[in-house]
């Protein structure tokens, strides 16, 4: 396949450009795309408005790629489903199908591994191998609509909380972001993404530069300096002094409230001091807070707060600080819910 061009890795522009460049007529560009796109077609013999001579020719100079599923795990408890997919090269990514009531949420992947290492994550424990191509990330939320489509269910959020740092791999992301965007395609509007950081941030400037009003999730597990550091290196090299302004700024260009992460480490913070420090960082902006109770990660002695503790916690910051505050109810737990899991299990 080498030789042929990736048809997904297009956007409609590009598709265009190299419609037009195999002697075919222009209009067939916006034609393909839907086709790609929107009605998720991967047999190019399946595209019927576009002449038979046409189809043969491009099947000779493109392809559609498939993601290959591995493994597919359904949760008995809450209903969440995790598919490990298998990349061209061989490597593996995870996707995350989250339901909640009247909605269905798919979490993305947008890097085989991740450099970032934060300390309680399992998706680090691998390392990094590469950054995923625009095809291999739109052809998550692809193969899996697909299949909830047969069950008369279709996805209505996206997150970029899957293996890696999305801001990391930021001008592919943001192309993928477009296409899945695209009225011609399957139109997920951009308030509907939520693109989750460490707080990278020339990524968080490239949003702001391009214009692209997603949501933001920023993992921020301390507002303390030296104890964030200590669980996520990258605060050595973007503190949160350095974090604070271009959050501020993000909020006021794009209006969008944005989501602090902080997930609940016993005897690391969740001291009264830690909580207070927390609800002094939120407060400058329109916030939501999500307390999220630690999953047990290998080779780490992380243990997760009594539920006695996390109430206490969650009722000082809701009642006395008037934070906007939820605590996470996990998902997937029976299915190795949380990222990574899947893959490092597979790797063994």
């Amino acid at each position: 396949m080498s030789n042929k061009i990736n048809l997904l890795n297009l956007n409609e522009q590009e598709l265009t450009d190299f419609i037009v460049s195999l002697g075919m007529k222009k209009f067939y560009g916006k034609q393909i795309f839907t086709w790609l796109n929107q009605k998720i077609v991967r047999d190019i013999n399946d595209m019927t408005n576009i002449s038979l001579k046409d189809r043969e020719l491009l099947s000779e100079k493109a392809y559609i790629p498939f993601l290959n599923l591995l493994k597919h795990q359904v949760s008995k408890i809450d209903k969440t489903e995790k598919f490990l997919f298998k990349l061209e090269d061989g490597n593996t990514i995870e996707s995350v199908i989250l339901r909640h009531k009247d909605r269905t949420t798919l979490c993305i992947s947008s890097q085989v591994g991740c450099a970032v290492k934060c300390g309680f994550c399992a998706t680090g424990l691998g390392g990094f191998t590469r950054n995923l191509d625009v095809h291999e990330i739109t052809n998550q939320f692809y193969t899996i609509e697909r299949r909830l489509l047969k069950q008369g269910l279709q996805i209505n959020n996206i997150v970029f909380m899957g293996m890696g740092e999305p801001m990391l791999n930021i001008d592919n992301v943001i192309k993928a972001i477009d296409i899945l965007s695209s009225e011609k395609g399957v139109n997920v509007s951009k308030r509907r993404i939520t693109i989750s950081t460490s707080g990278i941030i020339p990524g968080i400037e490239k949003l702001l530069e391009e214009r692209i009003p997603v949501e933001l999730a920023i993992s921020l597990h301390s507002a303390i300096d030296e104890k964030r550091s200590e669980l996520m290196p990258i605060n050595t090299k973007y503190p949160l002094e350095d974090l604070f302004p271009i959050l501020q700024e993000y909020q006021r260009q794009t209006k969008r409230r944005i989501t602090f992460e902080y997930i609940l480490i016993n005897d690391f913070n969740v001291s009264d001091n830690d909580i207070a420090y927390l609800a002094d960082f939120v407060h400058n902006f329109d916030h939501i807070l999500n307390l999220i109770p630690c999953n047990p990660v290998d080779g780490k002695d992380y243990q997760r707060p009594s539920q006695k503790k996390i109430d206490k916690i969650f009722n000082y910051l809701k009642d006395f600080r008037k934070v906007n505050v939820t605590v996470r109810g996990e998902k997937g737990t029976d299915i190795d819910g949380a990222c990574g899991q899947l893959r490092q299990k597979n790797l063994k």
